[in-house]
């Protein structure tokens, strides 16, 4: 498993993940996450350090590790890493690398989804009017789209929460295991964990932590 770690990213920028509650909201971080990579190769740096905003995992399971300020996120990538000298996201599957104008046209899917718009029409008229494309091409694209909201997309996140701790029902420390949509589990920790631990659940040749009642 490779890892690619990036450091010195805009603030903002990292700012533009939000919260997860369903699989466009988790696209819309992917989409995030893969316009930092094509724009943000300066701060892509050669090895570890603790104060990395985000890291890329490479491997069996493609996934990207995201810093926040009171813990981490995860969630798995459905596109496939090329490091020719140049890093960058291809959708095999449809052949076609995910560059800013895909970018823009999946934002646009998400964006008229989330205005109630969920129809494969509407998306794709949303997507002639905004782009000037054929019919042929937008329902390309939907398709694209469609495929990648469905996908099981592997979040969950831990988080250091002091502010709401209450015991063992809301340990400060816990990880969010996001099963579907509508519902999660919670696993308390009993210390604020480190990357070695994400290195022992996404990579299938590390040694693996064990639970254990308090």
């Amino acid at each position: 498993m490779t890892a690619y770690f990036f450091k010195g990213v805009d603030k903002g920028r990292l700012r533009k993940f939000c919260a997860v509650r369903d699989s466009l909201d988790n696209l819309k971080n992917v989409l995030n996450l893969v316009e930092l990579i094509n724009t943000c190769a300066h701060c892509k740096i050669k090895n570890y350090d603790k104060g990395f905003d985000f890291v890329i995992f490479s491997g069996e399971y493609s996934r990207a590790l995201i810093r926040k300020t009171d813990g981490f996120f995860t969630m798995a990538i459905p596109f496939q890493i090329v490091d020719d000298g140049r890093l960058y996201f291809n959708y095999d599957e449809f052949g076609i690398e995910v560059d800013g104008r895909l970018i823009s046209i999946l934002r646009n899917a998400i964006s008229t989804s989330k205005l109630g718009k969920n129809s494969h029409e509407e998306i794709i008229i949303s997507l002639v009017d905004s782009f000037g494309l054929e019919v042929h091409e937008a329902t390309y694209f939907y398709d694209t789209f469609a495929k990648l909201t469905m996908e099981d997309h592997g979040y969950f996140r831990f988080d250091d929460d002091p502010k709401n701790q209450n015991g063992k029902i809301h340990p400060r420390y816990h990880f969010d295991f996001f099963l579907k949509d509508s519902s999660s589990v919670k696993i308390g920790s009993e210390k604020l964990i480190d990357i070695e631990s994400f290195y022992a659940l996404f990579d299938g040749t590390r040694e693996k932590h064990y639970l254990r009642e308090l």
